[in-house]
């Protein structure tokens, strides 16, 4: 097994045991209410980005300090890019899109959906996308490969997580060491937040307009919460969310995860098409079980629950879905293969454990982690109940969860699915329950940050809003799909 991969399955991890699940810590107060007129931030608030072609495309270099406290030591270079907008007459300006992850490159997502997105987004909207610190080609960069096998043992008195301690302390430690512990402490979203405020004046902006995906909602979120101000317009699909800690974010994503395996258990046939894994949701269910069981036995089930996971978000990979479970239930079936590992996966796997470490204060006692650890294989069967171990072992952030308020912010949509395994909609009812300015756009489906391609109703409503500000009246839903 790769101990990649069970840090991979940390979804949306971070905070502290102890926290409830409905509090938060506020977030930190900003030491400058306007960093632009920061005489020692001045430079990268006065930066022009040299715009070059790139393909279709334009590129830039924007540079940020490494720790806004110390502007004057390191740095940090990060990719822009930027799609113009279709009708440059009728241009209302910039539009930062915000990725998923944390991990994902916004470089290769906008190269992504320039050509998808609603025309009357592009026509008025340059398009620009950025890799945030120490992902995709920002540099430094987050470097988390370690070499040869573990040195420790495994720990005793832990069933659960203890046979994954070794590879997961091996993982950070080779994260601290080949990334340089200033720069990995310094990865958070709360210095993202920073980059971002300096995108927003390098590229025009006297108000932020913002669009962001799954982690790109964090991001969005604590932007609002320091600026509230300084927004025009934002969206946020796929909400993410703050205020849980380490424990209940785990856990409440894991119940998403089982539920939309549920879901495509009852549905399978009619959003596919081909052939699925039973005649019925409860054949589904008990080939998935038995498909666990074997794999269980050959010693590769958390790579089987690893796979089934990944192709659940999306119905548009049901097929395949079904395909991987037919084939694992086969009695020729040989165990399953942890994925290969592609060029980009390996920014996604280290971004998404060490931002969520960073994010939200978690403990160090390995005891915490096998209690957690009980209770996430009760949640859900595709559980290892290593999803939250990998923060065990890195720096750990300063408050245990966070609750956003952004108070004098402007109206924020929210796009909610109904049914997503990778950010629950429950997050996206509970943020309005104190981001006041926050409507909700319920999008009753199965899926996940689905602006731009997978349903014509969330598009038009989007799309109004950010060129006309015109919130949809409540309560807003679309339905899109058979739930």
């Amino acid at each position: 097994m790769s101990w990649k991969y069970v840090v991979l399955s940390i979804a949306l991890v971070a905070g502290c045991a102890g926290c409830t699940a409905s509090q938060g810590s506020p977030a930190p107060v900003t030491e400058v209410d306007q960093p632009e007129n920061d005489a020692a931030l001045a430079s990268f608030y006065r930066q022009t980005l040299d715009w070059r072609p790139c393909e279709t495309l334009q590129c830039a270099k924007l540079t940020v300090p490494v720790d806004y406290r110390r502007p004057d030591g390191p740095k940090f270079t990060l990719p822009v890019i930027k799609a113009v907008a279709t009708r440059p007459g009728e241009r209302l300006g910039t539009l930062v899109a915000g990725a998923g992850g944390p991990g994902q490159s916004g470089v290769a997502m906008v190269k992504d959906i320039a050509g998808s997105w609603p025309a009357a987004v592009r026509a008025r909207f340059d398009l620009v996308g950025f890799d945030p610190r120490g992902i995709g080609g920002s540099e430094p960069r987050l470097r988390c490969d370690p070499e040869g096998e573990p040195a420790s043992k495994a720990p005793e008195g832990l069933p659960l997580i203890g046979a994954a301690v070794p590879g997961v302390r091996q993982y950070a430690e080779a994260c601290l060491k080949n990334t340089g512990e200033n720069v990995l402490r310094h990865l958070g979203t709360d210095d993202v937040v920073s980059d971002l405020d300096v995108l927003r004046v390098v590229t025009g902006q006297e108000k932020l307009n913002y669009l962001g995906y799954s982690y790109g909602t964090r991001i969005g979120q604590l932007y609002a919460d320091r600026f509230p101000k300084k927004i025009r317009a934002m969206v946020l699909d796929g909400v993410d969310n703050t205020y849980l800690d380490w424990r209940a974010d785990t856990v409440e994503q894991t119940k998403s995860v089982e539920d939309t395996l549920l879901t495509y258990a009852k549905q399978c046939a009619a959003r596919t098409g081909k052939p699925c894994p039973g005649r019925d949701a409860t054949e589904i269910l008990a080939t998935v079980d038995r498909v666990l069981a074997k794999t269980d036995k050959a010693g590769e089930g958390a790579d089987a629950r690893q796979e089934i996971a990944a192709k659940l978000t999306f119905p548009a990979d049901w097929a395949d879905l079904s395909e991987l479970i037919l084939n694992l239930d086969a009695p020729e079936a040989e165990p399953a293969d942890a994925p290969a590992d592609e060029p980009e996966s390996a920014d996604t796997t280290d971004a998404l454990t060490v931002v969520n470490c960073l994010d939200r204060a978690h403990p160090t006692d390995l005891a915490a982690y096998e209690d957690a650890a009980r209770e996430l294989r009760r949640t859900s069967r595709l559980s290892s109940g290593t999803e939250a171990l990998g923060c065990a072992f890195l720096p750990t952030g300063p408050a245990p969860s966070r609750t956003v308020r952004a108070e004098g912010a402007p109206p924020i949509l929210l796009v909610g699915t109904t049914k997503d395994a990778a950010t629950p909609y429950g997050w996206a009812q509970r943020l309005p329950e104190t981001l006041k300015s926050a409507v909700l756009l319920s999008n009753e489906d199965v899926g996940h940050a689905v602006f731009g391609g997978t349903s014509s109703c969330v598009d038009d409503a989007v799309s109004r809003y950010l060129v006309d500000l015109t919130i949809p009246a409540a309560p807003a839903r679309c339905i899109s799909g058979p739930v």
